[in-house]
Parts: structure tokens; C-alpha cells; sequence
């Protein structure tokens, strides 16, 4: 089977789930990962800075019990502030209430002066305590309070982010490497998930395929996803149809040349009748040129209906519509099949509910008429009865032909809009019929989007009921809303 080129780019099934949700993976583990070393690096800065706090809190308590005798031989304040600065690898400053450093583990600035904003606002209870990290450290500025609580100076406590830099440095990398596994399995999988899917369909397509070379007997197998057997099912329905079509062409295109045939027999066997019978008289050949012209009669009549036959057909039928009265296109046809009727004195009875106008092709839905009610009186008993109603809603408008004739059997209900079929061949030879009345009357009421019923009792008369919209609009949207209604079976 060629591949047609096409100015369109074209993607599988399979590339397309790929792509979609390594995407979708690639967006979820970047935030995912972005999520875990952003709130890693938060949560180590505000455990450092708690515990830089709780450090210079005990600190200050102490300073401010000592009075600020950090060098006193009763305490080891001095060597204390030394110890955690250095642990901590920051540095401490203690600044009593004149703003004076009193202490300084880096000894620089010890016993000088200082000027700072952050400090004076702690100084001066603006601020009750500052707490940041900046350049790599850690700040923390607490006030010391005597027993009063009257700030008698600050503690300044810095501690280095180092410890909490390289770890977070590890927990990035860490990160990094466990999303890379996970992804590369979840591309394992997610390929896995993907051939598994469309599996299915590439084994339907090269079934397809094959079919398409005109193995029509051949059928989808009906296994795999719920949708992929859905998909099997209905197309195996679609060649089981195509094989009955199939089935019906050849039928039909034999019932053609057999009901052709049979007419251009009957005139050979009359002409070389004539010819033969070399005593034959004028009233011979004048029988005989009669039942002639009666057999060329009926082939033009076999082949009118096989050309209406066509022209209504909905997929060929050029449709001519019209705001028409339904009311006086069949009381034009009653006028017309009246004298059929009066010469067996069948009883023709028409009712009309309502003035009913509709958008249709007034010749073709005349045919159909006309052959219904004709055949409702051929196929009626002596001194029967025909009736024909007309009634309409907001949407459609319906007409019935009801007979009291001979009935259809219920073996062939299914068949009578079959093209050729007649249920009594012999009566329908007698009758002029060809077997293509029915399967017209069809066609043309499909063209129209309408539908026709069958109801029939052997014996007991036949109901031929028509259904068709009064605008080709209220058509198209019952065609949709079917569409619409087999759509939301399949989800």
C-alpha cells in the first residue's frame, strides 16, 4: 500500500505520547527538583540562624548576670565568646549601652567605638532582635537586658554558611542524580506504555492493509485495549456490510440483465416465429407485432425505472427543492389514480389534518407517492379500500397509504425494497411491475432524509408509513444529532 506525500507534517501515535509526557516529565521534576533544593536551602538558613539565636540568647543572659566582667575570674565569658565564634567559624561582638565593643572574638575592633544602623535599632528597642544572612554569613543582633529589663548594650553574633553551602551543594547533586535515574526509567517505561498502545493499532493497520488488496473476508481480530476492540468491531461491521454490498451488486447487475433479457427474448421467439410460418396472415403478424411492441413497452419501462432508480439514489440525486404544498401535490396524484381505482371498484379515501408546506423536490416526491398508492391498487382485492393521510408536527410531516389488499408475508418485509424483489412474480407480471417501485420510493424519501415504515399482515392489507422533514435544515441536524448520539456511545 503507497504512502501519498503530503505538504503536512505527520507524527505517529507513538512519537506523540513520547514526546507529550517526557515533556510533562521533564516540567514535573524540574519543579519537583527545583522544589527540593530551594526549601532544603530555606530550611538549613532558618536552622542555622535558630540556632545562631538560641547561642548569642544564652550568651546575652550570661554577660548581662556578669555585668559585663567578661574577663572576671569567677567566669569563663571571654573564653566562651571565643570557643563559639570559632566553632560557629563567625565572630561575635559585645557592645555595651555606650555603644563601646567590649568584646570582640576578632580582637580588631575590641575596646573602639561603633556606628551602625541595625545596632542602634536594637539599642533602642525599635527592634526587638535582627536576624539575616548575608555575605555568607549568618547575623543575628540581640539586646542585653538587666533583671529590669533595661537594655544595658548588644551581642552581635555572625556564624559562617559554609557547612550549610556545601551540604546544600551535596543535596543538589543528590537531587540531580535521582532525577536523572528516575527519568531514565520513567523513559523506559513510558516507551514500554507507548509501543504497548499503539501495538494494537500497527497490528490493525497491516490488517488493513491486507484487506485493502481486496481480502474482504479477512477480519480485524477483536482483542487489546477497550478502544482499540471497539475500533475492530466496527470496522469488521463496515467490511460485513461492504461485503454485503458487494453481495448485492452482483445480485443486482444479474436481476438487470436477467428482467433486460427476458424482453428482448420474448420479441426473438415472436419474430422468428413469423419468420418460420411462411402461411402466416395479417391478423398473425398483427398479433404478433402487438405482443412485440408490448415487450419493447415493457423494457422502456424497466429501463425508465432503473434510471429514476438512480437519480434518486441519495448519494447521486441532484435535488431540487421547493416550498411545496403537500396538500395539493397529492390531491393532483388522487385525480390521476382515481380511474385506476373506479375500474375494480376499489373505495380511494384522502385526509388531509392540516395545510402542510415543506422544502422538497416535488417530482421525485410525487414518484414516490404515485407508487404508493399505485401499488396500494394493484396489489388490492376487488372492491377494497385505499387510504391516504397527511398530518405534520413542528418538524416533519407524515404521510401513510393503507390498503385492504393481499398483505406482504413476514418473510419478506425485509425484502421489498429490495431492487427487482417481488413477493408474487407472477401477479407483478401481471400487474406491469418491474420490482423497482419500492426500492424507488426509498431513495427518494432517503434523498429527502425522511424514512418509511412498513406494516403488513398476510390477508389483512398493508400501511406504508413516510416520515420526512419540513425544512432540508431539520434534515442535516437529525443527521448530526445521530452522529452526535453514536459519538457519546463510543466514549
Amino acid at each position: 500500500m503507497k504512502k501519498q506525500k503530503s505538504g503536512k507534517f505527520h507524527i505517529s501515535m507513538r512519537t506523540f505520547i513520547l514526546i507529550t509526557v517526557l515533556l510533562l516529565m521533564v516540567v514535573i521534576m524540574a519543579s519537583v527538583g527545583y522544589g527540593i533544593i530551594y526549601f532544603d536551602g530555606r530550611n538549613a538558613s532558618e536552622s542555622l540562624l535558630d540556632q545562631t539565636e538560641e547561642q548569642a540568647e544564652r550568651l546575652a543572659d550570661r554577660i548581662a548576670l556578669h555585668h559585663f566582667r567578661l574577663l572576671s575570674p569567677q567566669n569563663t565569658l571571654d573564653s566562651d565568646l571565643d570557643e563559639t565564634a570559632f566553632l560557629a567559624g563567625g565572630r561575635i561582638l559585645v557592645i555595651d549601652r555606650n555603644y563601646r565593643i567590649e568584646k570582640d572574638t576578632f580582637v580588631f575592633q575590641q575596646e573602639n567605638y561603633i556606628i551602625s544602623e541595625n545596632v542602634m535599632k536594637v539599642m533602642t528597642g525599635r527592634e526587638q532582635k535582627i536576624c539575616w544572612i548575608r555575605n555568607s554569613y549568618a547575623e543575628v543582633i540581640l539586646p542585653i537586658k538587666d533583671d529590669q529589663g533595661e537594655i544595658q548594650g548588644v551581642i552581635v553574633s555572625t556564624a559562617s554558611t559554609r557547612a550549610i553551602e556545601k551540604r546544600h551543594e551535596k543535596m543538589t547533586q543528590n537531587t540531580l542524580i535521582f532525577c536523572g535515574v528516575i527519568f531514565v526509567v520513567a523513559l523506559l517505561v513510558v516507551i514500554l506504555i507507548a509501543n504497548l498502545t499503539v501495538r494494537g493499532l500497527k497490528r490493525m493497520n497491516r490488517r488493513i492493509e491486507f484487506i485493502s488488496d481486496g481480502n474482504l473476508e479477512a477480519k480485524l481480530p477483536e482483542k487489546g485495549f477497550k478502544e482499540i476492540r471497539y475500533l475492530a468491531k466496527n470496522y469488521n461491521g463496515v467490511i460485513s456490510q461492504l461485503e454485503d454490498i458487494d453481495v448485492s451488486r452482483q445480485e443486482f447487475v444479474s436481476d438487470v440483465s436477467h428482467e433486460l433479457k427476458t424482453p428482448i427474448t420474448s420479441m426473438k421467439v415472436l419474430a422468428e416465429s413469423l419468420l418460420q410460418n411462411e402461411r402466416a396472415t395479417t391478423e398473425d403478424y398483427h398479433e404478433f407485432m402487438t405482443d412485440i411492441v408490448d415487450e419493447i413497452d415493457r423494457e422502456t419501462k424497466i429501463i425508465n425505472d432503473l434510471l429514476a432508480l438512480v437519480k434518486t439514489d441519495k448519494q447521486n440525486a441532484v435535488m431540487n427543492f421547493s416550498e411545496t404544498s403537500i396538500n395539493k401535490l397529492i390531491d393532483v396524484i388522487m385525480r390521476r389514480v382515481t380511474p385506476l381505482a373506479e375500474k375494480r371498484g376499489i373505495e380511494l379515501s384522502y385526509e388531509s389534518y392540516r395545510e402542510v408546506m415543506a422544502e422538497v423536490d416535488e417530482v421525485k416526491l410525487s414518484l414516490v407517492i404515485s407508487n404508493l398508492v399505485e401499488n396500494a391498487i394493484k396489489y388490492n382485492v376487488d372492491n377494497g379500500w385505499v387510504r391516504i393521510t397527511l398530518n405534520a408536527d413542528h418538524k416533519f410531516f407524515y404521510i401513510r397509504v393503507a390498503d385492504s389488499g393481499v398483505g406482504i408475508p413476514e418473510d419478506a418485509k425485509d425484502k421489498v425494497f429490495d431492487r427487482f424483489y417481488r413477493v408474487n412474480k407472477d401477479r407483478s407480471r401481471d400487474t406491469g411491475g418491474t420490482g423497482l417501485g419500492l426500492a424507488i420510493a426509498r431513495a427518494a424519501i432517503n434523498a429527502h432524509g425522511g424514512t418509511i415504515k412498513l406494516y403488513s399482515e398476510s390477508g389483512k392489507g398493508t400501511t406504508f408509513s413516510v416520515r420526512i422533514p419540513l425544512l432540508q435544515e431539520s434534515a442535516e441536524e437529525g443527521a448530526q444529532e445521530e452522529t452526535y448520539r453514536s459519538e457519546e456511545v463510543v466514549e
